[in-house]
């Protein structure tokens, strides 16, 4: 397998320089690249000669295979902060600049007498070496604490040619990048430019990771990293740091101690809420919303459940679309017709794998939804031999990947994709379907939604959403006070497909020619509606949830049957009239089943 290129990006930054490139990089040195990227307090001066014994068994010795250096023209930078043009004055009061007896160098570099070399390095050294021979030496050792008041141009000279970062980094591992940009504090003009060169020259792949330093450069440019991750015109292998002084430190001196932390890359991603139901007044729904937007930042699976007819495919779908996820690559598992058909759509394969194949081959759906969503509905159908073949490719090695190998090769492709499936099967009889390590694979999050009987504060919206998506709009939903408080009290147990056939009961009535209407019982549109959903799709009971005792009697339980029956069947319909037609006996026989009950009880 191709080893994976680590590449660091950042832009010049005038307040510090050049010189916070080397100790940034020296730090990666010396504490290596993890999965979380956080140093604390590290010390500039001690990093500064870290680079003289590149053999140091103290360091893990990381260098990143190439380092991307933005600038923009000097002017531009000179615009964000004139403070560099005036550096020698302070630098008579670095103690280190004190203690090694440089002070007459500098006092002399910095005089009306020299104003001419002032700022030219190649002069200035030749100046020094000329006259303080003695300490010329000291003079470049301690030049790093100036060095970020030179031009952009001489302090990557500096860096290249005159430091021990040559010890460690060859000079072609290290590329500037000169962007046109005249106004560092436009980010129309940042985000054209920059994002121009990454489309054309970063690595979209995944055989590169890109480590980007966000906080230098300028405000302006920190803005773009964050707008150009957001808008996907990264590269999908990208992590963003920050690197910043210690403030805290209480320690008077030029070069404080500095953290570098990584941060997440979707600013947005982290501060809105990833809801699954949209507009709800339901306690029991906004749990939902809640837990899946904790479940959707782990790398773990979720394992969606409801009962039929609760539109969970499509809740994920339209969470999807609204929360734009990209890639989002779904499919139902009812939908392939064998196992070949399975391990093709979900694997891919090559060339000549089957007869019947595409020419070129095909990437799975799995390859398909690498850095997405992979969605998976009704995963109760797929055979247990391709549940064995999916569980191999989704186990993740120790950076997270999963490894997917399509049909007819013998290479596998690295993914990471966010897992979700769905099943209107209950937990255990999904359990008993399905192997069982695979189940445990796709069950690391069980997110349960509702049955609408279970959210009524929500009904009268679900009937609003449900009228207008059946393409009723045209006619106004119907919600008088008689007809809502029937809805109210259904049970719906075909759920949102019980709310559909009510209102193409209602919508058929509005339809009928007046003939029809008047050789009809029903002498309204709600009427009808009633009358036909408690004819056809109310008659079966659903299952009231009895469990039988096994220490009684058969008269004992029988009776018992009858009375949890009777007691049920009056909630579900709330009419004792009702029950007595639904069970089909008459209102006495009910009586008789809570009284017999009663009695022996006592």
């Amino acid at each position: 397998m191709k080893k994976e290129k680590k590449v660091y990006i950042t832009w010049h930054y005038t307040r510090h320089g050049i010189v916070y490139l080397k100790h940034i990089l020296t730090l990666f040195w010396q504490k290596g690249l993890s999965k979380d990227i956080r140093f604390k307090n590290a010390e500039q001066v001690q990093l500064m000669d870290l680079f003289n014994n590149p053999k140091s068994k103290k360091c893990k010795k990381f260098v990143f295979d190439e380092i991307i250096y933005f600038t923009a023209p000097q002017p531009a930078f000179d615009g964000l902060e004139s403070r560099r043009f005036f550096y020698k004055k302070s630098i008579l009061e670095d103690n280190l600049i004190i203690e090694n007896g440089l002070i007459p160098v500098f006092q002399d570099l910095i005089s009306d007498e020299n104003k001419d070399i002032c700022y030219n390095l190649d002069l200035e050294k030749q100046y020094v070496k000329n006259k303080y021979p003695e300490l010329y030496d000291k003079f470049l050792e301690f030049l790093w604490r100036n060095i970020h008041h030179y031009s952009i141009k001489t302090q990557i000279q500096w860096l290249l040619n005159d430091t021990n970062f040559k010890n460690v980094y060859h000079q072609n591992q290290f590329k500037e990048v000169e962007l046109p940009i005249q106004d560092l504090r436009n980010e129309q003009q940042i985000y054209e430019h920059l994002s121009k060169y990454i489309t054309k020259n970063l690595d979209f792949t995944d055989n590169t990771e890109y480590i980007i330093n966000i906080t230098l450069g300028s405000a302006e440019t920190q803005t773009v990293w964050y707008l150009l991750s957001e808008l996907d015109k990264l590269p999908p292998k990208h992590r963003f740091i920050k690197t910043y002084d210690n403030k805290t430190v209480e320690r008077e001196e030029r070069f404080k101690p500095f953290d570098v932390v990584e941060y997440p890359t979707k600013l947005l991603y982290e501060v809105k809420k990833f809801s699954i139901i949209e507009n709800t007044s339901s306690e029991k729904r906004e749990l939902i919303n809640d837990l899946f937007d904790t479940f959707f930042r782990t790398p773990f699976s979720i394992l969606i459940i409801g009962e039929r007819g609760l539109g969970k495919s499509k809740l994920i779908k339209e969470f999807a679309i609204r929360h734009k996820i990209q890639p989002f690559i779904e499919a139902n598992a009812a939908s392939f017709a064998d196992d070949i058909m399975a391990e093709s759509e979900l694997f891919g394969y090559e060339p000549g794998t089957f007869t019947g194949g595409l020419k070129n081959g095909k990437n799975g759906m799995l390859i398909e939804a690498n850095n997405g969503v992979f969605f998976l509905d009704e995963v109760h159908h797929l055979s247990m031999s391709v549940q064995s073949k999916l569980l191999k490719a989704l186990q993740k090695d120790e950076e997270g990947f999963m490894h997917v190998r399509k049909l007819g090769s013998n290479k596998e492709t690295r993914i990471k994709c966010k897992l979700i499936f769905a099943t209107n099967k209950p937990i255990q009889e999904l359990r008993n379907t399905l192997f069982y390590d695979f189940y445990d694979r796709i069950a690391q999050h069980i997110l349960r939604i509702p049955a609408l009987r279970e959210t009524p504060e929500d009904r009268e919206k679900d009937w609003e959403n449900v009228w207008m998506q059946m393409g009723f709009s045209n006619i106004p939903c119907p919600k008088h006070q008689e007809f809502l408080s029937w809805l109210k009290k259904l049970d719906l147990p075909g759920n949102y497909r019980d709310l559909q056939k009510i209102a193409i009961y209602y919508k058929t009535y509005l339809d009928f020619k007046d003939e029809i209407k008047k050789n009809l019982k029903a002498k309204s549109a709600f009427e009808y509606a009633k009358q036909q959903y408690e004819s056809f799709h109310t008659t079966q009971i659903p299952n009231a949830g009895y469990h039988f005792e096994y220490n009684k009697t058969a008269k004992e339980l029988e009776e018992a049957f009858h009375f949890h029956l009777q007691e049920w069947a009056i909630k579900a319909y709330s009419s004792r009239k009702k029950a007595a037609e639904i069970l089909q006996v008459d209102e006495r026989t009910l009586n008789n089943w809570k009284n017999n009950s009663t009695k022996n009880s006592k």
